[in-house]
Order: structure tokens, then C-alpha cells, then sequence
């Protein structure tokens, strides 16, 4: 099985192997303090210290592309949520005039079934004036303005149950527009959630990545301060590391290993006094409380 590497994962581990091999190249490395034996049996190595102002400027033009990035992709998931929350009104919106019409469209029925019932009164009437004998002639035209009146209310509820029954149809279409604006606001909420969930797995890779970064520079502390002899070599000691935000050392626990070792490891520890922490939040919590295996460099 073949794998492509997509360019920005390749711009970002070329960015990562050059800053590995600035912090290796610029590693102050102390060599163990001499004893009669060590001068006698091992050749002394000299160290060249390189300018730490380039690594930190190489640190703070890769960390600046990392807030540009991230700052983009904030904003991104911002004008993502903006229009979320102005389907949401427009939705609710449109509820509240759907909610409107029901009601007028329920005043107009009662309405049409008081003028129903109306004429059915107005044709009793007439019916039993039509059963009758022959009437006046003002009782007549009496009776024929009642009929006009029935028939204008017959009308009048004609007119109001067509008007009804498009109300009902617009409430109908109304709806269903609603209806999709829902499940149109339910795929943009999927999507915001989708984007949100591939930030967060980037953000936790990319604190694993300064977490290890950091603990490589701590490692490094510790030993540039670590006294050693050849009584060491080969051994081994676990540390556990309690660190306050701005690096101060807190606590240093054994936590198994050459006794010897440990104690010089603790010394060195509390020699350096500040370790290297990150000041982003999310990569301190992973360095507050850290297991470090420290191992002399024989």
C-alpha cells in the first residue's frame, strides 16, 4: 500500500526536521567532571557551542506561522457559526408567521360557520314565510330583502372558505419551506461539527508534537546539570517532575532506578532550577506532571 503525503504535511515535518536539527546542533553539552582514572582512560571531547539567537528565531518564525494558521482557521469556524445562527432566526422566524396564520386561519373558520349558520336561519325563516298564505306586499319585499341578505351571506361564506382553504395551502407551503431551512440548518450544523472535531484531532497532534518537543528540552536541562562518573554507566533512573507554568521545578519524585544515579538526577534537577514549558495551556497541562527515564551520557 502506497501513501501520499498531502504538502502541507511535508512543509510541516520538513519544519520539524530542520528545528530538530537547529536545538541538536545547538546542545550544550558539559562533559563529566574529571577524576584521576578519567583522565588517564578517556580522550577529552570538545564542544562547540552554536548561536542560540538563530533558534529562537527559527522557534518564533515556525510558532508564528502556527498562529497565523490557527488564527485563519478560527475565524473560518466563526463566520461558519454566524451564518448557523442566522438560519436559526430565519427559521424561528418563519414558525412564528406559520403559528399567525393557523390562528387567523381558525378565527376565519369560526367566522364562516357563524355566517353558515346564519343563513341557515335566514332560509328558515323564509321557508316558513313561504308557507304562508299569500303576504302583504311590504310583507313581500321584507321576506325578498332577507333573501338577498341570506344570499350575501352565503356568498360572504363562500368567499371566506376559498380564502380559508388558500390560507391553508400557504400554510402548507410555508411549512415545508420551513421544513427545508431545518434540515438545511441541521447539514450546516453537521458541517460545523465535522470542521470542529478534525480542528480538534489537528490541535491534540500538534500538542503531542510540542509535548515531546518540550520534554526533549527538559531532558536536555537535566543533563547538561547532571554530574556522572563511570560507576553510572549503563544505569538507569525514573523521575517524576512536578512543574509550576513558568517551568519552576516544584517536586521531584523517585520513582525507581540506581540510587546513586537518582540522587545525582535529583541534584540536576533541582540545579536547573526552571525546565522548559510551553505557554500554551493545553501543552503545560501534559508537561505539569511528567515521567522522565534519565540515563547518563557514558
Amino acid at each position: 500500500m502506497k501513501f501520499k503525503l498531502s504538502l502541507p504535511l511535508i512543509k510541516s515535518l520538513s519544519l520539524h526536521l530542520a528545528f530538530g536539527v537547529l536545538i541538536f546542533a545547538g546542545m550544550d553539552f558539559k562533559l563529566p567532571q574529571k577524576t584521576p582514572e578519567m583522565a588517564s582512560s578517556q580522550p577529552v571531547i570538545e564542544a562547540v557551542a552554536v548561536d542560540s539567537n538563530a533558534v529562537d528565531e527559527q522557534i518564533k518564525r515556525i510558532e508564528d506561522q502556527k498562529k497565523s494558521k490557527q488564527k485563519a482557521e478560527e475565524d473560518r469556524i466563526a463566520e461558519l457559526e454566524r451564518r448557523a445562527n442566522e438560519a436559526e432566526r430565519k427559521r424561528k422566524q418563519q414558525e412564528q408567521e406559520a403559528v399567525e396564520i393557523e390562528q387567523r386561519t381558525k378565527r376565519q373558520r369560526e367566522e364562516r360557520k357563524q355566517a353558515e349558520q346564519a343563513a341557515i336561519a335566514a332560509r328558515k325563516k323564509q321557508e316558513q314565510e313561504k308557507a304562508k298564505a299569500k303576504a302583504a306586499e311590504a310583507e313581500r319585499k321584507r321576506k325578498e330583502l332577507e333573501r338577498k341578505k341570506a344570499e350575501e351571506q352565503a356568498r360572504k361564506a363562500k368567499e371566506a372558505r376559498e380564502k380559508e382553504e388558500k390560507a391553508l395551502k400557504e400554510a402548507q407551503r410555508k411549512k415545508a419551506e420551513a421544513a427545508e431551512k431545518a434540515r438545511q440548518e441541521r447539514a450546516l450544523q453537521d458541517q460545523l461539527e465535522a470542521e470542529q472535531a478534525v480542528r480538534q484531532q489537528r490541535r491534540s497532534k500538534q500538542v503531542l508534537t510540542e509535548v515531546q518537543k518540550y520534554q526533549a528540552l527538559i531532558h536536555q536541562a537535566i543533563q547538561r546539570q547532571l554530574i556522572v562518573d563511570n560507576s553510572m554507566r549503563g544505569k538507569s533512573c525514573q523521575l517524576n517532575i512536578r512543574l509550576a507554568s513558568s517551568g519552576l521545578v516544584i517536586q521531584v519524585k523517585e520513582l525507581g532506578g540506581d540510587p546513586i544515579l537518582c540522587r545525582a538526577a535529583k541534584s540536576a534537577v533541582f540545579k536547573a532550577g526552571t525546565l522548559p514549558v510551553s505557554k500554551e495551556a493545553d501543552v503545560y497541562e501534559k508537561l505539569r506532571d511528567i515521567n522522565l527515564t534519565v540515563e547518563p551520557d557514558l
